[in-house]
């Protein structure tokens, strides 16, 4: 785990590596803290405004790889033809993260007659093994959850939709690009890069918006040093060059700013083994990869993932994909946000619980797991 910093030590420099630690600990940026299991059982609305039951809930216990098993909850559309049902499976973002972070898209899914599952990250909540923002593990449970619901008579196999926030936004393309049989994609602020050149890139870009005037030819040589480092980790280098490389990054990290004991704290924080998993990281890949529809979100205002020009890049060439920009939202999309930050998920209203947010993926998910030809599903924009 990163280490805490103390309020003594927050300089400006320690106020752009909190924004940007989450992204270093695994290349994937947006740690979300776990949500508590939430109320999804009650009356929902659907578009033409006509009370539903909601859904009912079932536990289900998937088995995983090595020995895992999630635990996870079902919910099955109330008030329609009793099935099958189109599926959409929901992947948490980075953290120790459980069942609960979806409740007001799956009450919006479950009035449209779609059904949906969510599960607690291994190790975490009800679910065994131990828990490690791992991005093959993680793909490897989000595998292991298609594949056990494709064994239910009460869903559609073929029209399974994964839907991931944050890091979760890393894992669905990651799955869907091994499983051809996908038949949707929805990022919800997700990271779009590859491997430890786009944590070098997401920490350049901090240490830019943090340094004086005069320093920004530092900046480069400053994140070259620790991607070095880091690189080092990654290939086993031995200990007189990890050593040689943590000098120069000291270094560096002094010229662009730091204090020296700032600047060994600060590499104290992302030369950790998290950051090295990062190496694993292949999700502007993986969009490439994708031929079917894929719906990816961003909010304005989230100060943690601007990857909305990367992710319009990376699925450039399927007409299938669709990108949308929700204005004033920041990375849990709630509404009533004013700067963006993090810290006021805990003040605004239901997580990822925005009107416009729910309108744009319900209906998106409706058309695209209801539709056998998937056409309508519009341009990247």
């Amino acid at each position: 785990m990163i280490k805490t910093m103390t309020s003594a030590s927050r300089g400006s420099p320690y106020r752009m590596l909190t924004a940007l630690l989450p992204l270093l600990a695994t290349g994937i940026a947006g740690r979300v803290e776990a949500q508590p299991q939430a109320e999804v059982g009650i009356p929902s609305s659907n578009r033409a405004r006509l009370a539903v039951p909601g859904p009912t809930a079932t536990d289900v216990r998937i088995s995983s790889e090595p020995g895992v098993v999630l635990a996870g909850t079902l919910y099955l559309p109330a008030g329609h033809s009793k099935g099958p049902y189109p599926l959409a499976v929901r992947i948490e973002g980075n953290g120790p993260n459980k069942r609960g972070g979806f409740s007001e898209i799956i009450k919006r899914l479950s009035a449209d007659g779609i059904a949906a599952l969510e599960y607690d990250k291994r190790g975490v909540g009800q679910s065994t093994g131990t828990y490690e923002e791992d991005v093959e593990r993680l793909t490897a449970d989000a595998r292991a959850a298609v594949a056990a619901m494709r064994h239910r008579s009460d869903i559609i196999g073929s029209h399974i939709a994964l839907v991931g926030h944050s890091g979760g936004g890393v894992i669905a393309p990651s799955a869907a690009a091994a499983d051809p049989d996908i038949a949707a994609v929805v990022t919800l602020a997700g990271n779009v890069g590859d491997g430890l050149p786009y944590v070098g890139k997401g920490l350049y870009k901090q240490m830019m918006k943090m340094v004086g005037g005069g320093r920004d030819t530092l900046v480069g040589p400053a994140t070259d040093a620790a991607m070095a480092l880091l690189q080092a980790r990654v290939d086993s280098g031995d200990a007189a060059m990890i050593a040689r490389l943590y000098a120069n990054a000291v270094d560096r990290f002094e010229s662009a700013g730091f204090p020296r004991a700032q600047a060994e704290q600060a590499l104290a924080m992302i030369d950790v083994p998290e950051a090295w998993g990062a190496r694993k990281l292949r999700s502007a890949s993986d969009l490439r990869a994708l031929h079917i529809p894929v719906l990816a979100i961003y909010g304005t205002k989230d100060t943690l993932v601007d990857d909305a020009p990367a992710a319009r890049a990376a699925l450039a060439s399927n007409r299938r994909a669709r990108i949308v920009m929700l204005d004033g939202l920041g990375h849990s999309f709630q509404e009533g946000a004013v700067a963006g930050e993090p810290d006021e998920a805990s003040r605004l209203g239901p997580y990822l619980g925005s009107p416009r947010l729910v309108a744009v993926v319900g209906d998106w998910l409706r058309d695209a797991l209801w539709s056998k030809t998937g056409t309508g599903m519009g341009q990247v924009r």
